[in-house]
Formats: C-alpha cells, structure tokens, sequence
C-alpha cells in the first residue's frame, strides 16, 4: 500500500483506549442510555469501548442497582428513554430475576447487575484492554 492508498482508507481508531484516556462516546444512543440509569441513581456507571476488540458490538454500558427491584427499574428506565429515539433492545435477558439484566441493542449492550453479580462476573476485568469511560456520583448526567 502506497501512502496515497492509506489516506484514502477511512480512519478509525489506531489502538483501544486506555483507562486513562477515556474513549469517546460519540453515540448518543449510549449517552441516553447512562443519563437514564443516572436519573434513576445507578451505582458506578461506565462505558467500555470494546469496538477495537470484538466485532458483536462498539460499547457495554455497565451499572450497578442496589437491590433487583431497583436493577429493573433501571432496566425500565433505559427501554422507555431509548424508545422516545425509536431505539428498541433487540433482545433482554434476566429481566425476571433482576439480579443481571442485558439488553441488546445491536451495537452497545447494556449490562444492570446488583452489586453482588457485578462483581461475580467482573466484566470490566475480563474486558479490561477495552477503553472505559468512568462516571462520577457526583457529575451531571451527561447532555450529549
């Protein structure tokens, strides 16, 4: 490849994102999907930016609700947020249980465990070469 064909190639990001240079989140899909779970007052929300490392999505968005009652209603709270951009799960697992509720919206995932099954599974350890966006209990929901 010559460097007249490489720049020519649309660019995307060159490595995956560290933990400390948070990636940008430029789907606002996602970024509804964290204010909901922020309104809802989740625990520990973060986005990893699994984009550079597997093909099934771009992003997991992970929170943490203090009980199952209140992982479905954070549950609840992303589908009817999302729904208002005709943004619909392709699939939810776990609902019932309320103790880790996926749903699958095609290019992100989010993921609403109870403390305890967050830790069990520890997503953010087995994905940890992804680029994680931490969110603060103390920032803004954020306005994207």
């Amino acid at each position: 490849m010559t460097n007249e064909t490489l720049s020519a190639v649309p660019a995307r990001q060159a490595s995956v994102v560290s933990e400390r240079t948070p990636p940008k989140v430029e789907d606002r899909r996602v970024w509804k999907a964290l204010y909901a779970l922020q309104e809802k007052k989740s625990v520990a929300p973060v986005v990893l930016d699994i984009s550079q490392l597997t093909s099934f999505a771009d992003y997991f968005v992970i929170a943490t609700g203090t009980s199952s009652r209140h992982v479905q209603a954070l549950a609840d709270e992303v589908e009817k947020q999302l729904g208002a951009l005709q943004t619909y799960p392709r699939h939810i697992e776990g609902y019932a249980d309320g103790e880790w509720v996926l749903m699958d919206y095609g290019d992100f995932i989010v993921h609403v465990f109870t403390a305890e099954q967050r830790d069990f599974y520890g997503l953010e350890r087995l994905w940890s070469d992804a680029g994680k966006l931490v969110l603060h209990d103390d920032e803004p929901p954020p306005t994207h």
